[in-house]
């Protein structure tokens, strides 16, 4: 070959692949070696809380909050807006048996988050806390009146109800919390026995004379 000429491919190749030939098996693992798989978990239960209500036919009190607004149409509005974020937080998937009560605790600061910044009553600073509502309290008739009391204490806790009227506007009402009323127990029982001795002292109760002391006429 001279120095001018270049190398050629050879016509036919030295090595090919023989195609009957079976490609290489891995070995298997033995049944100990193989990787588990890990457990499938079961899907996590949307958590319902049931309602509870009081059966009992002596009073209740309610600790409420409330929105004041003046038309019926931001009422509906807000009262949707709260209803719509109560059911956000019972859809949500969880295992955890307070579930009820964190939720609850949300509604009511995503309700006075609501009070502060739409509500026109002057108890909107505090987020629309209304404290204790009990039967025949005393109102303040800039706040409360005496129909939205009794609307109040028919209320359900922590549902949203359609709104009340009263001559101050609309109101959205969240009853956070009932017990059974005790006022008028606990007024009874705040009177020291002392002071009702002293009392039945200075007053003595007259008795008629028994029938042998009569005199004869």
């Amino acid at each position: 070959m001279s120095d001018t000429e270049q190398p050629q491919e050879p016509e036919q190749t030295i090595y090919q692949r023989d195609l009957t030939a079976k490609e290489p098996k891995v070995p298997e693992k033995a049944e100990g070696d193989k990787p588990k798989k890990p457990p499938v978990k079961p899907p996590r239960k949307v958590f319902k809380p049931k309602k509870a209500k009081i059966q009992t036919s002596k009073p209740l009190e309610q600790r409420t909050r409330h929105i004041l607004v003046s038309t019926r149409e931001a009422a509906d509005l807000i009262r949707q807006t709260i209803i719509g974020f109560q059911k956000e937080l019972e859809n949500e998937p969880s295992n955890d048996p307070d579930k009820e009560f964190i939720d609850r605790d949300k509604v009511e600061k995503f309700f006075a988050k609501f009070a502060k910044k739409y509500s026109t009553c002057r108890t909107r600073r505090i987020g629309g806390d209304l404290d204790w509502v009990y039967p025949n309290m005393d109102v303040s008739e800039d706040i409360m009146t005496p129909d939205l009391r009794d609307a109040i204490l028919k209320c359900e806790k922590f549902v949203i109800a359609e709104p009340i009227q009263s001559k101050l506007g609309y109101h959205i009402v969240l009853v956070c919390e009932s017990r059974i009323c005790k006022r008028e127990a606990e007024k009874k029982e705040s009177v020291d026995p002392r002071y009702e001795a002293l009392m039945a002292k200075d007053n003595p109760t007259i008795q008629a004379p028994p029938k042998s002391m009569d005199i004869p006429t």
